[in-house]
């Protein structure tokens, strides 16, 4: 009687559980088949999705990077000027058409302020920085900082920019003096970059070229792990928010947010209490902190505390931002001149014509002037772009261009700049280096929106000036002295490494550094 019993309750519960599966399964595959028929509602022609995956199944499961595979979105409707795809489960539309990039990033950017990133400023202060905020919070903190960036302000910086470039050299000298030729580009890039980053934001001597135990080089190696699992915890924050919050998984390490926390808290506290000043990124965010008037000038627009997590998260991003992507398009622009000695010449040339005509130290206005280096160092972004797709979030509903089509408040925007930028139609051989592309009366050939290393619209990015004098006197300073070529262990064809959300290399950049 007992086992009757025991089996009927059993049944029972086995029929609860699979009508359960059943009714969630039945819930799933409607949500799912009703999301994909989001663009076909729309009458919006669409890539055809797969199921869960959308249209990033490579990217999601890192065989390409998210460039390389919009690329193949991009190339497959040569004639639309957007496509409807699917990220996950998310609709999005991707903008294939440089006239119609400009509409949405400029001219009805009121639509399409935000970039849609979710973060969470209590739990992860460093995210509450400036490419991640939206609305009014966004708009007022970006006119506030966007004086640090001024010519003026960059001058003033001049000075520590040489160092970290003499330090360079010594380093390269002692280098070839010990009967070392062959260099991982991307590895000495980066260490130059976070001493730069590291005195002009910070304020402090990383010594990244001589410690190899720098803290501030482990942190920004911890910061741009290209590990498939912090990869995955990146794609749960964008496409899965609620998930990334109930599983309690990080944007970057816990360590990584002790460290910068503590150094900046640290940094304030000592100009504090000893009255010192700089000329540098950190100086500036302490005299707005001063100044009790930080706020818009529009009063129906809230005011910012600048506290020291949200100085310590505006510090941060401009680590984040300014140090991996300035040090890949160094090497990557190296990597290039090594492939093209003819290049490499006449770069060296335009430097030593600059030296014999303006003198050493280089001067603000010297390297602004070579226009040559620009145009190599433009043509690695185009070739390589740092960051290979844009993203904006339709902030209200907004009725497409040429259509009766309205995309919904939340929809996702995608701009496929790796697409766009190896498009034969824009940059005929696309995967030839060719810094004449950029001769001024070339860049006036192309639409605008061709090319967009550093985005488009008001969120262009803010550093856009300082780090194209970074680059250009690294490379000044660099190839003055050296030139480079390539040896036994160069890639000649750069592979990416697809888990990373940047443009990096694989293996690392080697090249020969041979003294001049």
């Amino acid at each position: 009687m007992n086992y009757t019993h025991n089996d009927t309750m059993l049944s029972s519960v086995v029929f609860l559980i699979t009508s359960l599966c059943v009714i969630a399964t039945l819930f799933l595959y409607k949500k799912i088949t009703h999301t994909y028929s989001y663009w076909k509602r729309k009458s919006v022609i669409f890539a055809e999705p797969l199921p869960f995956f959308g249209n990033i199944k490579d990217a999601a499961m890192f065989k390409l990077t998210q460039g390389q595979c919009l690329q193949n979105i991009y190339n497959e409707f040569p004639n639309e000027k957007y496509v409807g795809i699917y990220q996950f489960l998310k609709p999005t539309l991707l903008l294939r058409d440089p006239e119609t990039i400009k509409i949405f990033t400029v001219k009805n950017f009121a639509h399409f302020t935000d970039r849609g990133f979710s973060y969470d400023g209590h739990r992860e202060p460093l995210t509450n920085h400036l490419v991640n905020m939206e609305g009014d919070m966004w708009k007022i903190l970006r006119q506030k900082l966007t004086p640090a960036f001024s010519s003026g302000k960059i001058k003033n910086m001049m000075g520590m920019l040489r160092k970290c470039g003499e330090q360079l050299i010594e380093h390269i000298e002692k280098g070839i003096s010990a009967g070392v030729t062959d260099y991982d580009m991307r590895d000495l890039t980066a260490k130059y970059t976070t001493d730069v980053i590291g005195t002009c934001a910070f304020g402090l001597n990383c010594n990244s070229l001589t410690d190899t135990d720098s803290e501030f080089r482990q942190m920004g190696n911890a910061v741009l792990n290209s590990s498939i699992s912090l990869a995955i915890a990146k794609a749960f924050r964008v496409f899965f928010p609620k998930m990334f919050n109930i599983l309690n998984l990080r944007t970057f390490p816990i360590e990584v947010q002790k460290f910068f926390l503590a150094i900046v808290k640290q940094t304030i506290a000592y100009r504090r209490d000893y009255k010192i000043q700089r000329d540098d990124f950190i100086q500036l965010l302490l005299e707005m902190k001063s100044n009790q008037e930080f706020q818009n000038d529009e009063k129906q627009f809230p005011t910012i505390e600048l506290t020291e997590e949200l100085i310590a998260a505006q510090v941060f991003v401009f680590f984040l931002a300014g140090f991996e992507t300035s040090s890949t398009t160094l090497s990557f622009c190296l990597h290039e001149l090594a492939l093209n000695p003819d290049i490499q010449l006449k770069v060296q040339m335009e430097i030593a014509d600059k030296i014999n005509k303006d003198g050493l130290p280089f001067t603000y206005e010297s390297v602004i002037s070579m226009e040559f280096l620009e145009q190599c160092i433009k043509e690695t972004m185009r070739k390589y772009p740092p960051v290979q797709a844009l993203v904006r979030k339709c902030t209200k509903p907004f009725q497409l261009p040429d259509s009766k089509a309205v995309i919904d408040e939340g929809t996702g925007i995608l701009i496929p700049v790796y697409g766009i930028h190896h498009d034969p139609k824009y940059y005929p051989e696309p995967e030839v280096f060719d810094p004449n592309r950029f001769k001024k009366e070339e860049i006036t050939k192309r639409p605008t929106s061709s090319y967009l290393p550093f985005g488009d619209g008001p969120r262009t990015c803010i550093g856009m000036r300082f780090a194209m004098i970074e680059m250009k006197l690294a490379l000044a300073q660099f190839l003055q002295n050296y030139s480079v070529s390539i040896n036994e262990k160069s890639s000649r064809q750069i592979q990416f490494e697809p888990a990373s959300f940047l443009s990096t290399p694989k293996g690392g950049i080697w090249l020969k550094v041979k003294k001049r």
